[in-house]
């Protein structure tokens, strides 16, 4: 089957593109260039064949996506319908590839169409092209910047080694394992089937034998035998037990059901036994208590007796002390009475002494004000004779003053109005000088003429742009063709019969003749664009020299105006002034009003100077005030101290009178104070020593009643405890006397009645232990006559099973089994090993993949540093691959091989993108696809599409990349599309290929509109 070529690429509303946009290539190897500025799509337009193909963009498998939050397509133009993307591709053989809008490609039938006919199924159709097809912008997206997993997963599959893969999921995969997996567990549940059945029937022997030596009839008892004891057991028991509940065994019952029975009336009897054992014990107990309770009684009365005696002889003492202690308190009391009227006395006598002091010096401090006051009144109405005066002279100082300041107003004003009259003269003259100058240039003429002659230089400029244009254009080809000429020139001769620029075919002579004619036929319009120019720049100029006479007139009358306009607001200012000033707008003012005013001001600075100054007056008032102050604090002084005294006197006055044995306000004092004072001191200190030995005597009284008391106090206490205790005795015999009656006794507790309760305790014990010997002799007979029925049915069973195995004896039959469980163990252990050999042809596969990797991995790695030397400037360093394989993943390792002076080499292990710059392995990448599709060829379409492929490099580069390129195309037959946003470098790359010869094509994409790019191919 032929190669494949791409014809078409058709784009609906993808990315930025618009309705139904068209891509047509040449059918055929060549090289086809997309170019245009940075998002115009070309991009996008390898993206939309990586869609078409793969269903699948890989550049956006790098940007993180939220799951949660459902955004637009972004494979949909921005404003065109949701999910309206289309891509259309058409080879040159097989049906058209639509996906998008509701079309859908077959499953399976882009894979079928591309690949090899001999080659097998394609799963990742993504990840072949990826690596032999598509060269994407993105460096992350690039086969040497890819994680190591990523590389290996893309390159297995051209490589080859998924074929060997699939061979081994096939032999070994994870269906032969579950299936093996199932075999043997199936094969093991019947070898554990088998193996019980054996253990089952040696245990079937086991108990057979171990139930025959325990086989003895005589010593069996049968069920019936049994319910016929139990029943006679449980009437001879019964009467031992009384209020025990028993239900007639009969002759269908269980003889086990009869035994538990039987067993449950014994329990009962024992725990009636053991009920009764326990009662006898409290009784023996209580009559003990009750006992120490009656001794503990009798001593305790005796004890209460005797502290009742005690009791009553401490209440007659303390009747005497109560006596002693009232007695005591009466005499205190007297004293104190007497004590509290001396003291009385003589408080009196103290404060009338103190009274008579103050009543004294009141007095005098009366009169002494009174006098002062008399003096300072008359100060009084000297300091404000002399403030009248003082203020009188401060009035006529103020008034001239005032009168000065009045006048000195009135001369600054008509100073004023002098200087804006004086000013408002002068612009008013200038004015009437400006006024005719500005009247004088007519301004709207010289506009029109000045617009005319701009519309005049507008017109001359754009045809001196033109000429300009036309001038540069014919220089440029002038000068291209005479570059040709120069370099042809001299290998051109007569004889030469074909162009070397486009290969026409000429006459002898013919290519030289035409060259001159050309050359004489350019001459002349040269001559004449460069005349016209000429022309129209000295047009220009004098219009230019036109123009700038007119903006000099435009210019002084703008000047003359805006110097008008601030003449005439400078004179409105003034007039305003004048009439803030106190003038008139017409009126013109000299200096006469401020000579007249001048002289008035000089005169009466000469009163003011004559008379005294502000400051002696000032000080003269501020003295007669303070003098007047003085005064008012000394007579508010002598007004406080006298109405003090006045009061003291009072006080004083008011105190006497409330003693009038002592002071009368006509006779004053009527006994001698001191001698009265002296007399109280002595009664005082009489009365202060009785009073003394009074509570000396009171507090002894106190302290033996207290003594008698306290005595009396513990006294009670003892009684309280002690009758307490007897109390809680009696309560206690009273509950022993209870529980003796709860017990089943009467009358007082008696050891007596006690012992003889013991003894019908032995009795019943004696009674029921024949009985329960007897209950356990029928459980063994029971057993035993169970065990020779149990023997029986193994023996019955044994047989059965000899028969089912139709076997002669029980050693037959267990070598039938133990065959059973030979023949299950090996069909186990041929299932295992055929798992194991399945595991170790898988082992062997999965070796011979990773052999078959590294065979494949050096061409690969032969063509890269070939690919490489041709793309990288470097000589003494190499990148190789290698695969690198672990228990779940494969890896494809990059490795550097370095060459040193002397030729010898050595392998680094380092990562290249830690060594080489974004140049080279920007040119490592490409070497890399360049390896990869020409060393592994499942494609029928030997395609390469390239996005901006020369983006990190530099001429030299290119230049060696085209040349690649050329020999790819032109001696394997490759179709190239690839594309760039720089202008020279797709002039450089279609230079290249036309002068190789190889078929060249340029789609440009222009910038778009509302519905997207606009459809043209070049």
């Amino acid at each position: 089957m032929s190669d494949i070529f791409l014809r078409s690429v058709e784009l609906s509303n993808f990315r930025i593109y618009g309705e139904r946009y068209a891509f047509e290539f040449p059918e055929g190897p060549g090289v086809t260039l997309v170019t245009g500025a940075n998002g115009l799509g070309k991009t996008s337009f390898f993206d939309a064949i990586e869609w078409a193909l793969t269903n699948q963009v890989g550049r956006f498998s790098d940007i993180p996506n939220d799951a949660r939050r459902k955004g637009p397509n972004p494979l949909t133009r921005v404003g065109a319908p949701e999910n309206s993307h289309r891509v259309s591709l058409a080879f040159s053989d097989g049906a058209p590839i639509d996906r998008g809008a509701g079309f859908l490609p077959p499953d399976g039938s882009i894979a079928r169409l591309l690949k090899q006919p001999d080659w097998p199924e394609i799963g990742n159709l993504h990840g072949y092209l990826s690596i032999t097809h598509f060269l994407g912008q993105a460096s992350t997206r690039r086969f040497s910047l890819r994680e190591p997993k990523s590389q290996w997963e893309a390159l297995k599959g051209p490589a080859g080694v998924d074929r060997i893969n699939a061979l081994r999921e096939r032999v070994s995969g994870q269906g032969a394992r579950q299936a093996f997996t199932r075999a043997i567990r199936d094969r093991g549940q019947r070898l554990d089937a088998a193996s019980g059945v054996l253990d089952a029937w040696r245990l079937l022997l086991d108990d057979r034998d171990r139930l025959a030596r325990l086989s003895n009839s005589e010593r069996s008892f049968s069920p019936a035998q049994v319910l016929e004891t139990v029943e006679r057991l449980a009437q001879e028991f019964l009467p031992l037990v009384p209020g025990a509940r028993w239900i007639t065994v009969k002759a269908s019952d269980e003889a086990e059901g009869a035994l538990n029975q039987l067993a449950a009336l014994l329990g009962d009897g024992r725990l009636a036994n053991e009920a009764a054992t326990a009662r006898a014990a409290e009784l023996e107990r209580l009559c003990g208590d009750y006992a120490a309770a009656g001794d503990q009684t009798t001593q305790k009365s005796r004890l209460a007796r005797e502290i009742t005696d005690r009791r009553a002889r401490l209440i007659e003492q303390l009747a005497q002390a109560e006596i002693s202690l009232a007695t005591a308190a009466t005499a205190l009391s007297r004293s104190e009475q007497r004590s509290a009227q001396i003291q009385g006395r003589a408080a009196s006598l103290a404060r009338v002494s103190r009274a008579m002091e103050q009543l004294e010096r009141s007095t005098a401090s009366i009169d002494e004000s009174q006098r002062q006051l008399g003096t300072s009144q008359h100060g009084a109405a000297r300091a404000e004779a002399r403030l009248a005066t003082c203020r009188s002279g401060i009035d006529a100082a103020t008034a001239r003053r005032a009168e000065r300041k009045r006048v000195s107003a009135q001369l600054e004003s008509a100073k004023l109005r002098a200087r804006l009259s004086a000013a408002l003269r002068t612009v008013r003259t200038e004015i009437q000088r400006l006024k005719p100058l500005a009247d004088g240039l007519d301004e709207p003429g010289l506009r029109g003429a000045r617009s005319d002659l701009t519309a005049q230089t507008r017109t001359i400029g754009d045809e001196i742009v033109r000429l300009t244009t036309e001038l540069r254009s014919h220089d440029a080809r002038v000068q291209t063709f005479a570059e040709a000429v120069a370099r042809i020139a001299h290998q051109l001769t007569h004889d030469d019969l074909t162009c070397p620029v486009c290969a026409s075919p000429f006459a002898p002579g013919e290519l030289r003749s035409l060259a001159l004619a050309n050359a004489a036929v350019d001459a002349a319009p040269a001559a004449e664009l460069g005349a016209a120019l000429a022309a129209a720049k000295v047009r220009q100029d004098e219009i230019n020299r036109q123009m700038a006479v007119l903006d000099r007139g435009l210019a002084d009358h703008a000047q003359l105006t805006a110097a008008l306009t601030a003449e005439q607001d400078r004179e409105a200012v003034l007039v305003q002034q004048l009439v803030v000033a106190g003038g008139a707008a017409d009126t013109h003012y000299d200096d006469s009003a401020v000579i007249t005013l001048g002289a008035g001001l000089d005169a009466l600075d000469r009163d003011i100077s004559e008379g005294p100054s502000q400051e002696a007056l000032d000080a003269a008032l501020a003295e007669a005030q303070a003098a007047i102050e003085a005064e008012r604090v000394k007579r508010v002084s002598l007004e406080r101290t006298l109405a003090n005294a006045s009061s003291d006197r009072e006080a004083a006055r008011s105190l006497l009178s409330q003693h009038p044995e002592l002071w009368s306000a006509a006779a004053g004092l009527l006994v001698p104070l001191a001698q009265e004072e002296t007399t109280a001191q002595s009664e005082a200190l009489a009365i202060g020593e009785q009073l003394q030995t009074d509570q000396k005597q009171l507090d002894d009284a106190r302290i033996a009643r207290d003594a008698v008391a306290a005595a009396i106090n513990r006294e009670d206490a003892s009684l309280a405890t002690i009758n307490g205790e007897l109390d809680a005795l009696a309560e206690g015999r009273k509950a022993l006397v209870n529980r003796w009656g709860q017990l089943g006794q009467t009358g007082d507790p008696d050891s007596a009645r006690v012992a003889q309760f013991r003894s019908q305790i032995a009795e019943r014990q004696a009674r029921a232990e024949p009985i329960a010997a007897m209950h356990t002799d029928l459980i063994n007979g029971l057993r035993i006559w169970q065990n020779d029925q149990q023997l029986q049915q193994r023996e019955q069973a044994i047989a059965a099973t000899i028969f089912e195995r139709q076997v002669a004896s029980e050693a037959k039959a267990t070598e039938a089994l133990q065959m059973a469980v030979a023949q299950s163990q090996a069909q186990l252990d041929i299932a295992q090993r055929a798992r194991d050999r399945m595991e170790d042809v898988g082992t062997k596969m999965q070796a011979r993949a990773e052999e078959f990797a590294e065979e494949v991995l050096e061409p690969l790695n032969d063509t890269i540093q070939r690919f490489s030397r041709t793309l990288m400037t470097w000589s003494d360093a190499s990148i190789i691959y290698r695969a690198e394989h672990h228990a779940t993943r494969s890896e494809l390792r990059p490795a550097l091989i370095h060459t040193d002076a002397d030729g010898a080499t050595s392998q680094l292990e380092i990562n290249p993108n830690y060594f080489f710059s974004e140049g080279q392995l920007s040119a490592l990448s490409v070497s890399a696809l360049l390896a990869a599709s020409t060393t592994f060829s499942w494609s029928r379409w030997r395609g390469l599409l390239l996005d901006d492929p020369l983006q990190h490099n530099d001429i030299i580069h290119s230049s060696a990349f085209m040349d690649l390129l050329r020999q790819m195309v032109r001696e394997l037959g490759y179709q190239v599309i690839l594309s760039t946003h720089d202008s020279s470098e797709a002039e450089f790359m279609a230079r290249k290929c036309r002068s190789a010869g190889i078929r060249f094509a340029v789609h440009e994409l222009m910038p778009r509109g509302d519905a997207g790019l606009v459809s043209a191919v070049a």
